[in-house]
C-alpha cells in the first residue's frame, strides 16, 4: 500500500477547509437587518378625566419616527332617557418622535343633562416619507 503524496494530503486538507470555512463566510456576507420597533409598541393611549365634565384623550409617540394619529369618540347626552342625542367627534394629527397630543372629549354640549363618553377609536401608523423626513 502506498501513502498518500505530500500533495495529496494538502488538497485533502484545502477541501475540508473549503466545506467548513464556507458557511462560516456565508453568514458574514448576510445583512444584518436592523429590527424594528412597532407602532402598537411605542405608542400609547391614556385617559384622564378632568372636573369639567370632559376627559383629555392623549396618545403619546414614542416611536423613533413621526406618527400620524387619529382619536374619535361619542359624547352621549341624557342617555337614559327618551331625549338621548348623540355627538360623533374626533381628531386627526401628527406626531413627532417623543411627542403627545391630547384632545378634549367634552359634554359640555349636553347641559344639565347626564352624559356618557364611550366608543373612544384611536389608531396611529407611520407618518408617510414626505412627513417623516
Amino acid at each position: 500500500m502506498s501513502k498518500p503524496s505530500s500533495w495529496a494530503r494538502w488538497a485533502a486538507c484545502a477541501l475540508v477547509l473549503a466545506v467548513v470555512a464556507q458557511p462560516a463566510l456565508a453568514d458574514k456576507r448576510k445583512k444584518k437587518v436592523k429590527t424594528r420597533t412597532s407602532i402598537a409598541a411605542c405608542t400609547s393611549f391614556e385617559q384622564v378625566d378632568r372636573v369639567d365634565d370632559s376627559v383629555d384623550l392623549v396618545i403619546a409617540n414614542s416611536c423613533e419616527i413621526p406618527v400620524t394619529c387619529s382619536v374619535s369618540w361619542t359624547v352621549t347626552c341624557a342617555p337614559d332617557s327618551k331625549r338621548v342625542h348623540r355627538h360623533q367627534h374626533g381628531q386627526a394629527f401628527d406626531l413627532a418622535s417623543m411627542a403627545s397630543q391630547t384632545a378634549n372629549a367634552s359634554a359640555a354640549t349636553c347641559g344639565n343633562d347626564g352624559w356618557v363618553i364611550d366608543d373612544v377609536v384611536w389608531s396611529c401608523q407611520p407618518a408617510p416619507a414626505s412627513e417623516a423626513r
